[in-house]
């Protein structure tokens, strides 16, 4: 016998047009969303519109994009306790010394997303987008493995002392780069970054935890 799908709520078609609107690169018409969201034209326009009202989407002629207030919002999102704050410093040291683009990886909804990035090569930001799931392996915590597009990635897990993994490490780089000790500086960059937490965790309330 056949299962009805239950109805879409209003919260659950609203933000199934963001997430489209994030898929689009940050900017879509009415008609591209509600195709792609399987939600008719009119509901679809009627949740835009209320989206605009709340500045969490923005509308420019028949355009919409994402809002101020949803960047507002997601700047609030951290997936462990300063994670986010202390990696982009790492990551930006890393990828000054690899001249490979690194990212920080964090299991998510059953999803791994890319939290954070700091990019060698211009063309490199739509494949390590943050917010966006990685691409094939990253956040599996394999040491060494060929990535989507012709890349190779090297990844080091960031683990608190008491094993528990929080998120991943990785840089990215052409398979023609030189790969000798790269292994070591992306594993030392979590280890760092796994004691930066710690120390700042011993710096806060346990209610701040």
């Amino acid at each position: 016998m056949e299962t009805k799908r239950r109805p879409r709520s209003v919260l659950e078609g609203a933000f199934t047009l963001l997430d489209a609107l994030v898929r689009h690169q940050g900017e879509a018409g009415l008609t591209q969303l509600a195709n792609s969201c399987s939600i008719p034209k009119a509901t679809a326009h009627r949740l835009l519109e209320q989206l605009t009202a709340l500045e969490v989407v923005q509308r420019s002629e028949n355009r919409y994009r994402v809002g101020a207030q949803a960047f507002r919002l997601g700047q609030s999102w951290q997936p462990y306790p300063r994670l986010l704050e202390l990696a982009r410093g790492e990551l930006r040291r890393l990828t000054a010394t690899t001249r490979a683009s690194s990212v920080l990886a964090v299991p998510c909804d059953g999803h791994i997303l890319i939290a954070a990035a700091s990019l060698a090569r211009p063309e490199d930001h739509l494949l390590f987008r943050p917010g966006s799931t990685v691409p094939q392996r990253i956040g599996r915590f394999c040491p060494v493995w060929q990535a989507e597009h012709e890349l190779v990635a090297i990844e080091a897990a960031i683990r608190l002392p008491t094993g528990r993994a929080v998120g991943s490490i990785a840089a990215v780089l052409a398979p023609r780069q030189p790969l000798a000790a790269l292994s070591e500086t992306v594993a030392r960059t979590a280890r760092t970054l796994g004691a930066a937490l710690v120390r700042k965790a011993d710096t806060m309330s346990p209610m701040s935890l």
